[in-house]
Protein backbone atom coordinates (compact mmCIF):
# COMPACT_ATOMS: atom_id res chain seq x y z
CA UNK A 1 0.00 0.00 0.00
CA UNK A 2 1.45 3.22 -1.36
CA UNK A 3 1.59 6.21 1.41
CA UNK A 4 0.65 9.41 0.59
CA UNK A 5 1.16 12.62 3.02
CA UNK A 6 -1.24 15.44 1.63
CA UNK A 7 0.27 18.83 2.98
CA UNK A 8 -2.20 22.12 2.66
CA UNK A 9 -2.99 25.00 5.78
CA UNK A 10 -6.94 24.46 4.76
CA UNK A 11 -8.75 21.47 6.22
CA UNK A 12 -11.45 21.76 3.71
CA UNK A 13 -9.51 21.02 1.29
CA UNK A 14 -7.08 18.22 2.99
CA UNK A 15 -10.75 16.62 3.91
CA UNK A 16 -11.29 17.01 -0.02
CA UNK A 17 -7.89 15.43 -1.19
CA UNK A 18 -8.39 12.54 1.50
CA UNK A 19 -11.24 11.61 0.01
CA UNK A 20 -10.53 11.42 -3.23
CA UNK A 21 -7.49 9.11 -2.74
CA UNK A 22 -9.56 6.98 -0.81
CA UNK A 23 -12.17 6.49 -3.62
CA UNK A 24 -9.74 5.82 -6.01
CA UNK A 25 -7.51 3.49 -4.53
CA UNK A 26 -6.15 2.12 -1.69
CA UNK A 27 -3.34 4.26 -0.38
CA UNK A 28 -2.10 4.89 3.26
CA UNK A 29 -3.14 9.01 3.87
CA UNK A 30 -1.38 11.29 6.42
CA UNK A 31 -1.82 14.84 6.63
CA UNK A 32 0.05 17.95 7.56
CA UNK A 33 -1.46 21.23 8.20
CA UNK A 34 2.27 23.68 7.26
CA UNK A 35 5.64 22.96 6.01
CA UNK A 36 7.43 22.50 8.85
CA UNK A 37 4.95 19.25 10.27
CA UNK A 38 5.34 18.31 6.45
CA UNK A 39 9.12 17.47 6.86
CA UNK A 40 9.25 16.06 10.58
CA UNK A 41 6.66 13.64 9.36
CA UNK A 42 8.04 12.71 5.62
CA UNK A 43 10.98 11.73 8.19
CA UNK A 44 8.97 9.18 10.41
CA UNK A 45 6.41 7.84 7.71
CA UNK A 46 8.53 8.17 4.46
CA UNK A 47 5.85 8.88 2.36
CA UNK A 48 5.79 7.64 -1.40
CA UNK A 49 4.55 11.05 -2.57
CA UNK A 50 4.21 13.89 -0.49
CA UNK A 51 0.67 15.96 -2.34
CA UNK A 52 1.55 19.80 -0.90
CA UNK A 53 0.32 23.34 -1.86
CA UNK A 54 2.58 25.39 -2.64
CA UNK A 55 1.24 29.02 -0.81
CA UNK A 56 0.95 27.88 3.25
CA UNK A 57 1.98 30.23 6.09
CA UNK A 58 4.40 29.30 8.42
CA UNK A 59 8.10 29.14 8.45
CA UNK A 60 8.41 27.86 5.08
CA UNK A 61 6.06 27.68 2.23
CA UNK A 62 5.49 24.11 0.15
CA UNK A 63 8.61 24.85 -2.08
CA UNK A 64 11.08 25.17 1.02
CA UNK A 65 9.43 21.70 2.07
CA UNK A 66 9.85 20.17 -0.92
CA UNK A 67 13.56 20.98 -1.34
CA UNK A 68 13.70 19.96 2.91
CA UNK A 69 11.92 16.67 2.06
CA UNK A 70 13.97 15.59 -0.96
CA UNK A 71 17.00 16.41 1.29
CA UNK A 72 15.97 14.49 4.31
CA UNK A 73 15.56 11.54 1.63
CA UNK A 74 19.12 11.54 0.89
CA UNK A 75 19.64 10.06 4.21
CA UNK A 76 17.37 7.40 4.28
CA UNK A 77 17.04 5.74 0.76
CA UNK A 78 14.80 6.79 -2.37
CA UNK A 79 13.30 10.56 -2.36
CA UNK A 80 9.17 10.60 -2.06
CA UNK A 81 7.60 12.30 -5.19
CA UNK A 82 6.75 15.19 -4.38
CA UNK A 83 2.88 16.69 -6.41
CA UNK A 84 3.10 20.35 -5.74
CA UNK A 85 -0.20 22.38 -6.26
CA UNK A 86 -0.85 25.85 -6.52
CA UNK A 87 -3.37 28.79 -7.58
CA UNK A 88 -0.14 29.94 -9.55
CA UNK A 89 -0.23 28.69 -12.84
CA UNK A 90 2.70 26.70 -13.99
CA UNK A 91 5.20 29.19 -15.94
CA UNK A 92 5.05 31.32 -12.76
CA UNK A 93 6.74 28.56 -10.74
CA UNK A 94 8.63 26.04 -13.16
CA UNK A 95 11.93 27.39 -12.37
CA UNK A 96 11.27 27.43 -9.20
CA UNK A 97 9.81 23.68 -9.63
CA UNK A 98 12.88 22.35 -10.88
CA UNK A 99 15.02 23.73 -7.90
CA UNK A 100 13.53 22.44 -5.35
CA UNK A 101 13.22 19.01 -6.87
CA UNK A 102 9.28 18.44 -7.48
CA UNK A 103 8.21 15.66 -9.67
CA UNK A 104 5.00 17.13 -10.85
CA UNK A 105 3.09 20.39 -10.75
CA UNK A 106 -0.64 20.95 -11.04
CA UNK A 107 -2.09 24.12 -11.43
CA UNK A 108 -5.74 24.64 -9.16
CA UNK A 109 -8.28 23.86 -10.51
CA UNK A 110 -7.96 20.47 -10.91
CA UNK A 111 -10.77 17.73 -10.73
CA UNK A 112 -10.51 14.39 -8.84
CA UNK A 113 -10.30 12.40 -12.22
CA UNK A 114 -6.79 14.34 -13.40
CA UNK A 115 -5.35 14.33 -9.50
CA UNK A 116 -5.68 10.57 -8.92
CA UNK A 117 -4.50 10.36 -13.32
CA UNK A 118 -1.69 12.49 -12.07
CA UNK A 119 -0.68 10.54 -8.67
CA UNK A 120 -1.27 7.07 -10.75
CA UNK A 121 0.99 8.13 -13.75
CA UNK A 122 3.92 9.21 -10.89
CA UNK A 123 3.67 5.93 -9.29
CA UNK A 124 4.24 4.05 -12.65
CA UNK A 125 7.85 3.05 -13.42
CA UNK A 126 9.80 4.84 -16.12
CA UNK A 127 11.47 3.36 -19.07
Amino acid sequence: MKKILIVDDNPDIRALLHATLDLAQSFEIHEATNGVTAVEQAAIIKPDLVLMDIMMPGEFDGLEACRRIKQLSLDHGLPPKVLLVSAKPRDQVRQQLDEVGADEFMAKPFGPAQLVACIMALFQPKD
